[in-house]
């Protein structure tokens, strides 16, 4: 059990990488910068011009393709692209930000999808050409980098929401298959199975961590609106508060174990003491290898109220173009370019982890892995629509998600949805403007 429990943490401390973005901007940062329009370029001299790049330490296997290639292109050109010490995106992001204040200004930046809206709102970033990358890139991920019709990022390593079961502990309660979990009253019906077979509660979901990433995942899976068109809070209806009931309905029924952080919540279930818990297909690898062969480890769809009615928000990261230099925004452009060619893609969603791979090429290479498990085969083979996450106005990143993680801890605790999730919608209109 030490030895899972470690794993786990270890595991759920690159899940919260996942987490919104919590920096400010400093007083002397220059918004103003422009962004500059990518030169063509053949009209550029490699020698005269520096590529600098900041990516997070989960890229630096791609980072180092992307690296060595364009280099074998342009030997004249400097290409300054260190990974940084950290995968936290928020620590990135204060990184980046730190920086620019100082006038060190990055050509290509990685970015958590959460944090795009900062990124567009404060810093001006430039749209992306789709038409650079691979024929072989899944475009439908695009939307996930996608701010009012324009692309401003382009994913790179993606997960989804995901119910992940321990079909063993189903089938020792007569529970069914975790295949036919479709909706919250099948889900809950095979968690009072188990919790009456064990004593003891079988589900676990996180309110701490990522509760904005899960909010809106059970939101859309209802098929409601998590943002509103004009920014603020979507999620204040009855579609809403029937799919965010899904805490205080497990709590009541003594289903939930009530652990708030993303890093205690998955440890019970690697253990095998829960049968349920809502997580990242990014964690599912490394959940693999620590569950083993200790039971059947199953990924299904995020289930909604009454079926899954929407896409869900995709989670992950990916790249960013900040140049203020035309000839530097088309190197860049080039670069991003490699860095979601199959070679790269290879490497970022590799048999270590179990991101969605990007790159249908690279998708087929990891697929004829021998001996996958149904859960890395469903993450390797998941390709349903997935929408952005958040939506808010990026500058009050933290704030609104503040608001959210106090929503999703009482109603883990058992408030009423029809009184929580009001009062947190009303919180979040009036930190962005709206109500």
């Amino acid at each position: 059990m030490k030895r899972i429990t470690a794993a786990a943490s270890a595991l759920a401390a690159g899940s919260l990488t996942l987490a919104g973005c919590s920096t400010s901007t400093p007083a002397d940062t220059d918004l103003d910068a422009a962004i500059a329009e990518a030169a063509d370029v053949t009209t550029c001299v490699p020698g005269e011009h520096t590529l600098s790049v900041v990516g997070g330490s989960q890229a630096t296997d791609a980072m180092a393709v992307a690296t060595a290639a364009l280099q074998e292109k342009y030997p004249e050109l400097t290409i300054e692209a260190e990974p940084a010490a950290t995968s936290g995106y928020a620590e990135l992001t204060q990184q980046v930000v730190a920086d620019i204040a100082v006038g060190k200004r990055p050509d290509v930046i990685m970015s958590g999808l959460g944090q795009l809206g900062f990124w567009v709102e404060e810093y001006d970033a430039a749209p992306i050409d789709p038409s650079a990358l691979a024929d072989t890139y899944q475009d439908q991920f695009l939307a996930a980098g996608t701010v009012d019709g324009e692309v401003y990022l382009a994913p790179a390593q993606i997960s989804a929401p995901v119910l992940l079961v321990n079909q063993d502990a189903l089938d020792a309660a007569g529970a069914g298959q975790a295949e036919d979990i479709v909706d919250y009253a099948s889900w809950i019906a095979a968690a009072q199975k188990v919790t009456e077979a064990t004593g003891a509660p079988s589900v676990s979901i996180a309110s701490v961590g990522l509760a904005d990433w899960y909010s809106q995942a059970f939101v859309q899976a209802s098929g409601g609106t998590f943002v509103a068109q004009d920014g603020t809070a979507g999620f204040d209806d009855a579609t809403g508060i029937e799919a965010l009931n899904i805490w205080p309905t497990m709590a009541e029924q003594g289903l939930e174990l009530g652990v708030l952080n993303v890093q205690e919540a998955i440890a019970p279930f690697a253990s095998g003491e829960a049968a349920f818990v809502v997580a990242t297909t990014s964690m599912i690898a490394t959940l693999q290898g620590m569950v083993g062969e200790a039971f059947a480890l199953t990924a299904v769809d995020l289930p909604g109220a009454n079926g899954t009615e929407g896409d869900l928000p995709a989670g992950g990261n990916g790249w960013i173009v900040l140049s203020d230099d035309s000839c530097e925004a088309a190197y860049a452009s080039e670069y991003i370019g490699l860095l979601l060619g199959t070679e790269a893609v290879l490497k970022a969603s590799g048999t270590e982890y179990s991101y969605i791979p990007v790159d249908s090429a690279a998708a087929e290479q990891l697929l004829a892995t021998e001996g996958l498990s149904q859960a890395v085969t469903y993450a390797w083979t998941y390709d349903k629509a997935l929408t952005p996450w958040g939506g808010f106005d990026g500058t009050m990143t933290a704030q609104v998600n503040d608001a959210i993680n106090t929503m999703a801890q009482e109603l883990q605790l058992g408030a009423a949805a029809e009184d929580a999730v009001p009062a947190a919608a009303a919180a979040i209109d009036a930190i962005v403007g709206g109500n």
